[in-house]
């Protein structure tokens, strides 16, 4: 005889649905059209984000060895920068009818910064990405206009114990500015 499944199974599982069913379509959404809109894209290679700063996570991750920078990157350019611009503002219509989780967390403290990290070639900007995750984040001073053949980065530490980036042979500054946020960097 074929075991019947119990009435609570079946509400868990349908509660499971009507949460995560706007948040797949949402996501399917919002993120279709991303590859398209895209100015400059990076190479797809097997096991390897899109992202400059998911890979120099996944790097540190793996080990402790320096890693130049032109390795993680599929596009040409001549120099990065990574500069300290202002976090934004809060998302506005968080929370409303399911749409995007408000926790404080995920909302920018007026007054917050994050790093950006710029890629320019012939003095035109080929690629930027915020610093969102703290593994991502640089030590002060900031790398300014560093050339490719330069751009050989390392672990060091931050006042407070978290690992920052740093140039090869570059003396170590004051920690990142931004602190770690535990839903948005994994912590």
């Amino acid at each position: 005889m074929p075991r019947q499944p119990c009435l609570a199974s079946l509400r868990h599982d349908a509660a499971m649905r009507r949460i995560f069913a706007p948040i797949v379509v949402l996501l399917t959404a919002f993120l279709a059209p991303i590859g398209s809109v895209a100015a400059q894209t990076l190479a797809q290679s097997p096991g390897m984000a899109d992202s400059v700063v998911s890979r120099l996570v996944a790097w540190r991750a793996r080990t402790d060895a320096p890693v130049a920078l032109p390795a993680l990157t599929a596009f040409e350019w001549d120099h990065f920068s990574v500069t300290d611009s202002p976090a934004g503002d809060a998302i506005a219509h968080c929370g409303r009818a399911g749409l995007m989780p408000c926790g404080p967390q995920l909302q920018p403290q007026p007054g917050d910064r994050v790093q950006v990290l710029r890629f320019e070639r012939a003095g035109t900007q080929v690629y930027t990405e915020r610093i969102m995750a703290g593994d991502g984040a640089f030590a002060e001073p900031l790398p300014q206009r560093v050339p490719r053949a330069a751009a050989t980065l390392v672990s060091c530490p931050a006042t407070d114990g978290r690992q920052l980036w740093c140039l090869q042979g570059k003396a170590r500054g004051r920690e990142a500015p931004r602190q770690p946020q535990p839903f948005l960097d994994g912590g």
